[in-house]
C-alpha cells in the first residue's frame, strides 16, 4: 500500500514539474518576442557612422605606437624581457669546445685535478667518490662524464678509477688512484 502511494506521488510530482517547465518556456518565448526592437533606417545609419568613427580612431592609434597606462600598473601584454631582435653577426670561433664551460661541475675541471677519496661496492657494481679543489664530493659510476676533454669513466676497480678521454679522436687513459692516508 505504501509503494502504491509513493508511486502515485512521484507521478503527480513529475507532471507538476513538466507543466511548470512548459509554462516557463512559453513565458520566455513571449518575452523574447517583445524584447526585439524595431530597427529604423536612421538609427542604423547613425550607429554605422559611429562604428566607422571608432574604427578610424583605433586604426590611427595602432600605427605602431601602443600605450598602456592604467594608473601605474604593468602592461599584461608586454613581455618581461626586452629582446634585441636586430641581426648581429657572430663570427664562429675555430675551437668553440675549449671555450665553452659545462654546466656540470665534473666537466668544468680537468680530470687530473680531482682526487679519488673512496670506492664502495663489489665486483658487479662499484661507486667511486672524487673530491675537487673546492672540497666538494661527487659520485662516479661507470659511464659518468668527467673532465674538460670529454672524458668518461671506463672502469672502477678496487683501488683505482680509469677515465678515457678523447682529444682529437685519440683515446687517452687517465688513472685516478686511491691513496691510503
Amino acid at each position: 500500500m505504501i509503494k502504491l502511494n509513493l508511486s502515485k506521488f512521484l507521478i503527480v510530482l513529475l507532471i507538476f514539474f513538466m507543466s511548470a517547465f512548459l509554462s516557463f518556456a512559453q513565458i520566455n518565448e513571449e518575452s523574447t518576442d517583445e524584447a526585439k526592437p524595431s530597427v529604423d533606417t536612421a538609427d542604423a545609419e547613425e550607429t554605422q557612422a559611429q562604428i566607422q568613427q571608432k574604427l578610424a580612431s583605433i586604426t590611427q592609434m595602432t600605427d605602431g605606437s601602443y600605450s598602456y597606462n592604467p594608473a601605474g600598473k604593468p602592461d599584461p601584454f608586454r613581455p618581461f624581457i626586452d629582446i634585441d631582435v636586430s641581426a648581429k653577426k657572430v663570427e664562429p670561433k675555430k675551437d668553440d669546445s675549449k671555450n665553452l664551460s659545462s654546466i656540470f661541475p665534473l666537466q668544468r675541471v680537468a680530470t687530473e685535478n680531482f682526487r679519488l677519496v673512496g670506492i664502495i661496492g663489489n665486483e658487479t657494481r662499484r661507486l667511486a667518490i672524487v673530491e675537487d679543489s673546492a672540497r666538494k664530493f661527487y659520485p662516479l659510476f661507470k659511464g659518468t662524464h668527467i673532465g674538460t676533454k670529454n672524458g668518461r669513466v671506463v672502469d672502477i676497480m678496487s683501488d683505482r678509477v680509469i677515465v678515457e678521454e678523447r682529444e682529437e679522436n685519440k683515446p687517452k687513459r687517465v688513472i685516478l688512484k686511491l691513496r691510503k692516508d
